[in-house]
C-alpha cells in the first residue's frame, strides 16, 4: 500500500513521518500495549509503526518485527533518564556522541568543562556507584599530585593501561607510573631514585576489623598509611588504622627484620595466628595477620628490635 500524502501532525522522533496506508492487526495492538505503548498508526513505509509511550507519552517509529519479536524501548523516556543522571552529578547532557558512538554523549560538567562519557557510567555514578569529573579537570588533579611529589605529568602512558600516566621526574627521567602511586609518592625514579631495597623503610602494625573479629597486621613497607589502604578491600568495614609503626633504614633490613618476626611469632605464639578463611575475603594478604590481644606482645617485639635487638640472629641459632 502507498503513503499517503498526508503527515502526522506531531513529529515523530523529531520529524514529521508521511501516514502509511494500511491496516493494523489486533495482534499488533496487542503486542504493543504489552509491552507498554500504544499502536497509534503506520508510517514510512508498510515495515514501520508508530508507538505511544505509555510511560512519557511521546510518539516513536519502529519497526513491526520489532514490536512483535522483542521489546521495544522508548528513546525519549532513554534521553529523560539519561538526562536526569546527568543532573544527579552536577553536569547537564547536551547531545550526541559527536564521534558518533550511540554509547556516548556529550556531557557539560559543574566546571564549566564539556566531555563525552559513556551513558551507563554516567547512570552509574549518579546511582552511588564512582564519582564522575570532566577528563580536563582529572588531569589537572593529577599534574597537581605529581607536582607535591616532584614530579611532572607529561601525558598519557606510552605502554600501560588507562590507570598509568607518564611523568618527568626533576632529573629529567621520563616514565610511566601508576596514577595511585603517583598520589601517595608509593615510586622511585628509575633515572636518579633509590630502590626498594635501598631506601628508608618502615615495620608497622595495622589494626582492622573483620567481621566480629578485631585483628592487627604486622609487616613493612615505605608508606605505612597508603599500604594501609591498599590490603583492604571495603573500609568502611574493615575500618583500618594504624596503630604504630618503627623507621628502618633499608627495605632490606625491613624485610628481612620483618620474616624473622613473623618466625619468632609462630614458633613461640601460634595461638596469635588468624587463620586465612577469617580474613581473606576482607583483607588482600594470605597471612601476617594476628588477633587483637597479641598487640602487647607484638609492641614488645618491636621495642627489642629499636633497641637493638635481631630476632634473625634468634632465628639463626634456634
Amino acid at each position: 500500500m502507498p503513503l499517503s500524502k498526508f503527515t502526522f501532525p506531531f513529529p515523530i522522533d523529531g520529524s514529521f513521518q508521511q501516514v502509511f496506508k494500511g491496516p493494523r492487526p489486533e495482534h499488533w495492538k496487542h503486542a504493543a500495549t504489552q509491552k507498554g505503548f500504544e499502536l497509534i498508526g503506520r508510517a514510512k513505509d508498510r515495515l514501520h509503526v508508530v508507538l505511544g509511550c505509555h510511560s512519557c507519552g511521546v510518539a516513536t517509529l519502529k519497526r513491526v518485527s520489532v514490536v512483535l519479536g522483542h521489546n521495544p524501548e522508548c528513546p525519549h523516556c532513554i534521553q529523560a533518564r539519561r538526562a536526569a543522571a546527568a543532573r544527579a552529578i552536577a553536569a547537564e547532557l547536551i547531545g550526541a556522541d559527536p564521534e558518533g558512538n550511540r554509547h556516548y554523549g556529550l556531557f557539560r560538567f559543574g566546571c564549566g568543562h564539556t566531555d563525552r562519557r559513556q551513558y551507563h557510567r554516567v547512570e552509574a555514578a549518579a546511582a552511588g556507584g564512582h564519582q564522575a569529573s570532566c577528563s580536563e579537570c582529572i588531569e589537572e588533579r593529577y599534574a597537581e599530585e605529581a607536582q607535591c611529589q616532584d614530579w611532572e605529568l607529561v601525558g598519557p602512558a606510552r605502554r600501560k593501561g588507562p590507570n598509568y600516566r607518564n611523568y618527568q621526574h626533576t632529573c629529567g627521567h621520563c616514565q610511566d607510573v601508576a596514577v595511585v602511586n603517583m598520589r601517595h609518592g608509593d615510586l622511585d625514579c628509575a633515572g636518579c631514585g633509590e630502590t626498594w631495597a635501598s631506601k628508608p623503610s618502615e615495620i608497622y602494625i595495622l589494626a582492622f576489623t573483620v567481621p566480629n573479629l578485631p585483628v592487627i597486621k604486622l609487616g613493612y613497607s615505605s608508606n605505612s598509611t597508603f599500604r594501609m589502604r591498599q590490603v583492604q578491600y571495603d573500609p568502611d568495614q574493615t575500618r583500618g588504622s594504624l596503630l604504630r609503626k618503627i623507621d628502618v633504614e633499608t627495605g632490606h633490613r625491613a624485610i628481612c627484620v620483618e620474616k624473622a618476626l613473623h618466625s619468632h611469632i609462630r614458633r613461640n605464639r601460634p595461638d596469635l595466628i588468624v587463620p586465612p578463611e577469617l580474613f581473606r575475603d576482607h583483607i588482600r594478604t594470605t597471612s601476617e595477620i594476628y588477633h587483637r590481644h597479641g598487640k602487647p606482645y607484638i609492641e614488645a617485639l618491636l621495642d627489642a628490635v629499636q633497641s637493638g635487638w635481631d630476632p634473625r640472629v634468634q632465628s639463626a641459632a634456634a
